[in-house]
């Protein structure tokens, strides 16, 4: 049956590693798994990507009998599209203008009964966090949760609602989240266990500024980071020790960033629009959704939790919530450690060079940097006016920024560059996904992923697993 299924040619004792080193491969469509063929147009799988999506049983009905139906029942997949579409709260019109699609689509794909091209189901699935890789043939769990709670958010009143910009990309944002998740335990990667050093806190006490601040020395501690040095590169801690998957997209312009649970992982969203453009802030930014998802019990995450720019100013007057204020501690601790800003002040000539040591020293704004000096040395910080502010270093861009700037793939969205498309590169080298799928991940074609591209994708984010 191995032989059968995946070809003489290919070896191993168990479905799996035949499947990987088999040459065949497998089409999709909304209702039919089928054998590739040259003029075939649905979704192109590998062998081992067929068997993980699919199971055995499936791909032997596949070479046994031409094709295999895949849909678990008729009203499936237009029963999901349209459940989570009216999760987020949007209307035909709105997810055909998000998934690029005609309006005509939606309604074809929400018809039970009605066939849609595989390709146009997936450009659905993708704003409605969706796992298009089982849509039809596997319940999906989560997608409908999470979209509960962005669209309660974006049906918000005042200040706290959330712009349909911000929506749309959130749940893109979670969609990818859950796909480097998959693909990771696809490579077998193994994981540093970094993130399992920590311990969920539920002391928000007052002073809840004081918690952040010990949790953040605690942090250092538990990561082996010198404790009063500053950190080079956030986003390879978060990203390549801590393995926390990380989306650095456009928000809109009020939202700073989000922590959010997709299944059973938590990432992190950051904007790259608005303040965030300048690394510092948004290093801050990071730090400050870090403190969430690291001590955070996993209730007051409520699955998705979003902060704005203004939840982020240091001591701001309108701030109540002693979760916020503990993350804001904590970030800015965390960056800067109050005994090392201590000790600056009391070396430098004046306060206001001693905030633009700080800013400079440890990467971060200079108005977090000039509330922080006030707090820690209890000195009343008034900067002149007139003074040239410091900026952020090329060397300082370059690390934060990283593959945004140098990524081999050009015209390709900002969520999907980085340890993401690493991993989708890696995923394609060992045959777990089809090239014809790694293109849609990373939203551009088979002509642009060269073997030659693939490689220096893998090299540049260091994801040789």
């Amino acid at each position: 049956m191995l032989d059968k299924v995946f070809g003489s040619d290919s070896s191993g004792n168990t479905p799996e590693d035949r499947a990987l080193t088999s040459p065949r491969e497998f089409v999709r469509g909304q209702t039919m798994l089928a054998e590739a063929s040259p003029e075939a147009t649905g979704r192109i799988l590998t062998a081992a990507e067929a068997l993980y999506n699919f199971g055995f049983p499936t791909l032997l009905r596949v070479v046994e009998e031409g094709q295999a139906l895949i849909v678990s029942e008729r009203a499936e997949p237009a029963q999901t599209l349209k459940k989570c579409r009216n999760a987020l709260g949007y209307s035909p019109k709105d997810l055909a203008h998000r998934a690029k699609v005609s309006l005509d689509d939606v309604i074809k794909a929400e018809t039970p009964g009605k066939v849609s091209s595989i390709r146009t189901l997936e450009r659905m699935a993708r704003p409605l966090a969706i796992d298009e890789r089982i849509l039809g043939f596997k319940k999906q769990f989560g997608s409908e949760k999470l979209g509960v709670r962005l669209r309660q958010l974006a049906s918000a009143d005042g200040s706290s609602r959330l712009s349909a910009v911000s929506v749309a990309a959130l749940a893109e944002g979670a969609w990818i989240i859950a796909r480097q998740r998959l693909l990771l335990s696809q490579l077998k990667a193994v994981s540093s266990r970094a993130l399992t050093l920590f311990t969920p806190d539920d002391d928000y006490g007052y002073p809840a500024y004081e918690r952040g601040y010990h949790l953040a020395a605690k942090a250092r501690e538990l990561l082996n980071l010198d404790p009063v040095a500053p950190i080079e590169s956030l986003r390879k801690l978060v990203s390549d020790v801590l393995e926390i998957p990380l989306v650095q997209t456009k928000l809109g312009s009020g939202l700073a960033g989000a922590t959010i649970e997709t299944g059973t992982e938590r990432g992190i969203i950051v904007n790259i629009d608005g303040p965030n453009k300048n690394v510092w802030v948004r290093r801050m930014t990071l730090a400050h959704e870090l403190g969430h998802l690291l001590w955070d019990p996993k209730l007051q995450l409520n699955r998705l939790m979003v902060d704005r720019y203004d939840d982020l100013v240091v001591n701001s007057s309108n701030r109540r919530d002693p979760v916020e204020i503990r993350a804001n501690a904590f970030a800015i601790a965390f960056l800067a450690p109050p005994s090392e800003v201590d000790r600056i002040v009391h070396m430098a000539n004046d306060v206001s060079s001693a905030v633009f040591e700080v800013a400079n020293h440890f990467g971060v704004s200079v108005s977090a940097a000039a509330a922080h000096v006030g707090n820690v040395s209890r000195v009343r910080v008034a900067l002149p006016k007139d003074a040239p502010r410091p900026e952020p270093s090329e060397a300082i861009r370059a690390q934060e920024d990283f593959t945004i700037d140098f990524f081999p793939l050009k015209n390709v969205p900002a969520e999907v560059v980085g340890r993401f498309a690493g991993i989708v590169a890696s995923a394609v080298s060992r045959k777990i996904i089809s090239l014809d799928t790694a293109a849609t991940l990373l939203r551009t074609t088979k002509d642009n992923l060269s073997n030659e591209t693939i490689e220096n994708i893998i090299n540049l984010t260091e994801m040789r697993l």
